[in-house]
Parts: structure tokens; C-alpha cells; sequence
């Protein structure tokens, strides 16, 4: 082996080992992941099913709740004419949120060129910090086209129904009522029928733009359709009412009087046809339609309208008849406490002994009345009046409808009186029904302010007999008597007039002015009729118009002419046919003017 030799190591196969990973390492990294899922697992979870406060807000303000207002039942005549409808109007709302604070003055003056309201109460309402507000409410449509033009921020339109009186403020608007700024009833028979006349509003869900003003097409999704209300018809005729307000306002002016009234009613139904009403303006002098229902609110002494219904009584109990001879006094006289005397006198000068009861009528004799009252007593005649319809409200039960006042009469001067329509108050519509109860053999129907009515007699009040003579007796009225003016061609007129005291100051009769007693009466003039043909009666007219100022006062001379022109007018409308073999001029009707007897006064004669 040489010196040079080396030694030689031996290799052999190398094989790699991999560092080892501690426990420790593997649970953080483990952690980590688990950590960085559930992170994600949350979100997801968060934006999918979570209600976010911020998210949900912004996306609720692109979906509004609208209710779909229902449309509200009209008021109908008995022709079906309108009397109250319903139609669509504007009204203008805002966002105020959506209106910086720098754009609030300009706003407002934009919009105070358009709208009728105060700019403070339009700054106030910019400025509010809510999401919505009003500015007006029920405006005309091309008004709100006009703000619209305007392209102000925020502000935008919305449809809502308005309660619109086509035939203007002087036809029937006192009985009608009115609705509030939400179509509610509030008065009058739009009170009285809101449950009918209001429907049940609809809602529906719609997507819309950021400021509001624009629904997304197909965003719109209807709940619950709106369910208009119904349309209620009445009895009134609406060319009727409007002629007898005109009228009425005509003999209110023409006579300086303080208020008139006119009703029309069809006895065998109940059914009114017209309820006029009129007060003199002392401000303008002028006279025109009543925003207050008189005919249902007034009470008022009747005086001699009432002798009919007294003397029905006095009939109905066998106590007197038609033709009967009663001898009357120049006079009554009845003691009071301290020494004064109640007397009773007639506005006519006794020519004769005796009077029929007929003429009783006919010639308004209080003492006559009187004389006849008598024989029946103070609770006969007492109990009468209520079964007429005295003492409470009608079936109609009108927001504010008076019952009158009459009492048990105690008194020694309270059954005279009582008589000849004194000393008892009444309200205008108590009396047409009670002189429908003439017209209807006696029996009484209680007064409908609706179409159709009824025929049904709620009592009898006097015996058909005596109905029947006393029509008769209240045609001598017109054709002889104190209601010569009432008379009109072609139709029978049984009717009767009435001159009434008035009590003013504390309840007294001659105390109005300064205690004179000639100058301070306050009368009240009226006259009832009812119109028949040959089929009967077909209608009732009512005229009073209270305290008439001119030289005659008397109900023969202020109130039969104006019943006579009602009267004409309403036969045409209601097409009643004049009795056989008469000619009646279809043309507009203007009662004749009347010429009547200068001692027709039918004025009460009493003196304490």
C-alpha cells in the first residue's frame, strides 16, 4: 500500500425529516379560521334575516301606507237630482325634510302666490322636523298644476274628495248641514245620514321615489278597496225649495219683517217638499236665506191657526157642529189677582146675535173660540193639542229641534187663550203636520224628510167626520173669510189665517217698546192651507213671516199671497191635476194680486 494512499469514508442514503409542528400551533390556527368564519357567518345572517335600523329605515321611506278614501254618498232630491255630491280636489302636503333651511323663505313666497294661507303658518310647517305636513287641504285642481310647475322641494299633491252643494248656498243649505275637512257629517242631514253616506276607505301599499312625489310603476298594491257610501234620496223637490226661499226672502224684504218661513208637504206620506227659511240683515238691509232650520228650531204663538184645531175638538166631541148658532158677547172678561181684568175682544164689530161655528171660523172670532173651548174644558182641549203633535219633537228629530211649550192649562185665562193660539208655542213644522192630520181624516203621519215616506197613521186624532167638516169650514175661510188672498185657479183651498202677539222683554205682550202697547205689538203673520183636487188632498202649504212692519200686518194680507204663489207653483211641479172642467195656465205662475176687505185684520183682541 503506498505511502500516497488515503482512506476513504463510505456514504450511503441520506433521507429528509420534515421540522415537527407543535399542538399549540395547530388550536391557534385552528382558532383563527373558526374566528374568520363565524365573522362571516354573521354578517350574512345579519343582512339576510337581521332587521338593521338604518338599513330598514332607508329602504321604509320608498314604501308608503295610502288610504284610498272612499267617495261619500250624495243627497239626492226626489227626482234624483244632486243636492250634495261629492268630487275630487287637490291637496298640496310637504317634506319638510327634504327642504334645506336656506330654501324655506323662498319656498314660502312661491307658495304664498298660490295659497290662501298665512306665510308664518308656511314657515312653521317647512320647518318642522317631521315627514309630512299639510299646507291645504281640498283646493282647486289647476291650482296645485300651478305649485307643481313649480318644482319646489318636498312638495307635492295629493287627491281628496271635496263636498261640493251645486245648487248654491240658498237651496236648502240650512238642511242639508255640512261635512267637516275630513267628510264627516256635522250638521243638518248630513248628520243625520253620515252612517249611510260614509262609505269604508280602502288602503293600499306603494313603492315610491326618495322625495315622494312619484309612485313606481307596478309598486302600487291595493289591500282593501275603498266601498263608496250610499246615496240617500229625499223628499224635497228641488225647484219647489228654491221658489220658496225666493219668496219667502221677497215678503221678508217687501214688509221689513224680522225672518220667514215656508214648508210643503205631501199629508198622505209625511214627506216634506220644501222647508224655506229667511232673516232680514239689519247690517245690509237685505233678506236672504237662513243659515239656521227656523222651521224646525223656532217656536212661535200661532194665534188663529190654531181655532181650527181647537174647534176640531170641540167637534170631535160632540159638542158643536158646523152650522150650529153660538150667541157671543161683545166681550170676555176675567179677573186676575189685584184688581186687573183680562178681556177678550174680536177685530170685528158684532152685526148679528149669533154666529155659526162655520162663520166662527171664517170671520177668526176669538170670543167665538173661546165661547166653544169652554163647553169642553181646559184638559180636553189641553190633551187635544198633544194628540196634534204639540209639546214634543217630530219623528224627524232635527239637530235642534224644539218641542214647543205648552202647559197644562190652570189658569183662569189660560183655556181662552189657549183657543185662538195664544199663550202656547209651537214650532212652524208641528203645525203643517197638525193640519195634515185635516188632511188625512184625522189621522196623524208623522213628517219624512226621505222619498217615499209612509202611509201609515201613527194615531187617530179626530174622528174622519169631523176631519172632513172641518176642511170644509176652512173653505169658507177662502172663499168668505180672513184668507181671500190664498185663493188659486184651478184647485180647491182650505186654509186659515193667523195674526199673533208675540211676547218680548220678560214674557209680556204690550212691554216691546217702552211699555206703549199700540207700537210695541209684535205680530206675526201667517197663513196654512191645503190644496186638493179632485182626488183630495194633495198638499199642505205653511207661510209665516213675523213681524211685518208695514201698515198691514194681518195674516190675510202679508202671508195667503205668498201661500198663494207657493201653492201655484208647487201644484205644477208635483203635476197634480186641477179639479174637472177648470183651466189652469201651465206657464209660470204669479199669484193675482188679491184685493181684500180694508177690515180684514184677523188681529187678536186681548188687553190686561
Amino acid at each position: 500500500m503506498s505511502g500516497r494512499g488515503r482512506a476513504r469514508t463510505k456514504r450511503g442514503n441520506v433521507t429528509a425529516v420534515r421540522p415537527a409542528i407543535s399542538a399549540g400551533r395547530v388550536r391557534v390556527l385552528g382558532l383563527v379560521f373558526t374566528l374568520v368564519f363565524a365573522a362571516f357567518g354573521y354578517r350574512l345572517v345579519d343582512l339576510q334575516v337581521m332587521r338593521d335600523p338604518t338599513l330598514a329605515h332607508a329602504v321604509g321611506r320608498h314604501i308608503e301606507r295610502i288610504e284610498l278614501p272612499a267617495t261619500r254618498g250624495s243627497l239626492i232630491d226626489r227626482h234624483g237630482r244632486p243636492l250634495a255630491v261629492t268630487r275630487p280636489s287637490t291637496t298640496v302636503v310637504v317634506n319638510p325634510r327634504l327642504v334645506a333651511e336656506h330654501q324655506i323663505p323662498g319656498v314660502v313666497a312661491q307658495l304664498s302666490e298660490h295659497l290662501d294661507v298665512d306665510p308664518v303658518r308656511l314657515t312653521e310647517a317647512l320647518s318642522s322636523d317631521k315627514a309630512f305636513r299639510f299646507l291645504q287641504r281640498q283646493i282647486d285642481p289647476a291650482i296645485g298644476e300651478a305649485i307643481m310647475e313649480l318644482g319646489l322641494p318636498g312638495v307635492w299633491l295629493q287627491e281628496e274628495p271635496r263636498r261640493e252643494y251645486p245648487n248654491g248656498e240658498c237651496s236648502a243649505r240650512a238642511l242639508l248641514g255640512r261635512v267637516d275637512i275630513d267628510h264627516f257629517g256635522i250638521s243638518g242631514l248630513e248628520y243625520l245620514h253620515d252612517q249611510a253616506l260614509t262609505g269604508t276607505d280602502g288602503v293600499s301599499l306603494a313603492e315610491v321615489s326618495a322625495d315622494g312625489r312619484l309612485t313606481i310603476v307596478g309598486g302600487e298594491s291595493v289591500i282593501h278597496a275603498p266601498v263608496p257610501g250610499e246615496d240617500v234620496q229625499l223628499s224635497f223637490d228641488r225647484d219647489v225649495q228654491f221658489k220658496s226661499e225666493q219668496l219667502v226672502a221677497e215678503a221678508v224684504a217687501a214688509n221689513g219683517a224680522d225672518w220667514g218661513v215656508a214648508i210643503v208637504a205631501i199629508p198622505s206620506t209625511g214627506e216634506l217638499v220644501a222647508l224655506a227659511g229667511a232673516t232680514h240683515d239689519d247690517e245690509t238691509g237685505q233678506a236672504s236665506c237662513t243659515t239656521e232650520n227656523l222651521n224646525f228650531t223656532r217656536a212661535y204663538e200661532p194665534g188663529s191657526t190654531l181655532k181650527a184645531l181647537s174647534i176640531a175638538a170641540v167637534l170631535d166631541a160632540g159638542m158643536s157642529s158646523p152650522y150650529e148658532r153660538v150667541s157671543l158677547e161683545p166681550s170676555l172678561h176675567f179677573p186676575l189677582d189685584e184688581g186687573v181684568t183680562f178681556r177678550i175682544f174680536d177685530w170685528f164689530t158684532h152685526t148679528e146675535d149669533t154666529y155659526s161655528t162655520t162663520e166662527i171660523l171664517s170671520k177668526s172670532s176669538n170670543i167665538g173660540a173661546a165661547t166653544l173651548a169652554d163647553r169642553i174644558g181646559a184638559e180636553a182641549l189641553y190633551d187635544s193639542y198633544l194628540d196634534f203633535g204639540f209639546g214634543s219633537v217630530t219623528a224627524v228629530d232635527f239637530p235642534g229641534e224644539t218641542a214647543g211649550i205648552i202647559q197644562p192649562f190652570t189658569s183662569a185665562v189660560a183655556l181662552p187663550t189657549a183657543s185662538y193660539g195664544q199663550g202656547v208655542a209651537v214650532s212652524p213644522i208641528q203645525l203643517a203636520m197638525a193640519y195634515n192630520v185635516l188632511a188625512n181624516g184625522g189621522g196623524y203621519i208623522p213628517p219624512t224628510l226621505l222619498r217615499g215616506g209612509s202611509s201609515n197613521v201613527e194615531r187617530q186624532v179626530i174622528e174622519p167626520e169631523t176631519a172632513a167638516q172641518i176642511l170644509e169650514m176652512l173653505g169658507a175661510v177662502v172663499d168668505d173669510g180672513t184668507g181671500k188672498a190664498a185663493a188659486i185657479p184651478g184647485y180647491n183651498v182650505a186654509g186659515k189665517t193667523g195674526t199673533a202677539w208675540q211676547p218680548c222683554g220678560h214674557g209680556g205682550y204690550s212691554d216691546c217698546e217702552d211699555g206703549h202697547p199700540t207700537e210695541g205689538r209684535h205680530y206675526t203673520a201667517s197663513f196654512i192651507g191645503i190644496v186638493s183636487n179632485d182626488l183630495g188632498p194633495a198638499f199642505t202649504v205653511l207661510v209665516i213671516i213675523d213681524n211685518p212692519r208695514r201698515d198691514e200686518v194681518g195674516g190675510g194680507h202679508v202671508a195667503a199671497p205668498v201661500f198663494a204663489e207657493i201653492a201655484s207653483y208647487t201644484a205644477r211641479q208635483l203635476r197634480v191635476t186641477p179639479v174637472a172642467a177648470t183651466q189652469v195656465d201651465l206657464g209660470p205662475v204669479r199669484a193675482p194680486v188679491s184685493t181684500l176687505p180694508a177690515d180684514d185684520a184677523d188681529e187678536p183682541a186681548q188687553e190686561q
